[in-house]
């Protein structure tokens, strides 16, 4: 079985956001959520794909489907931010 560190499980979240939101690129993804107030985010918790617009610094948002504080922006998952 194979455990993802923190960067592979940042990297892969980071994916299923960019296809949730319709994007092609990871790069046009997230140069259209630096220059938006809210940007694209997606619950960090395995299983669940819960995705949200948050500010473009949020590392802890909240998940409507785990109920939990796991919300990361995709500005926060880049490293951009």
């Amino acid at each position: 079985m194979h455990i993802q560190s923190s960067a592979e499980k940042r990297r892969s979240k980071l994916v299923e956001l960019v296809k949730s939101e319709g994007y092609d690129d990871p790069t046009a993804m997230l140069r259209r959520a630096m220059s938006d107030g809210l940007c694209p985010s997606i619950c960090m918790n395995e299983g669940c794909s819960y995705t949200a617009k948050y500010e473009g610094d949020c590392r802890d948002g909240w998940c409507e489907a785990c109920g939990e504080n796991t919300v990361v922006s995709a500005l926060v998952l880049a490293e951009i931010i």
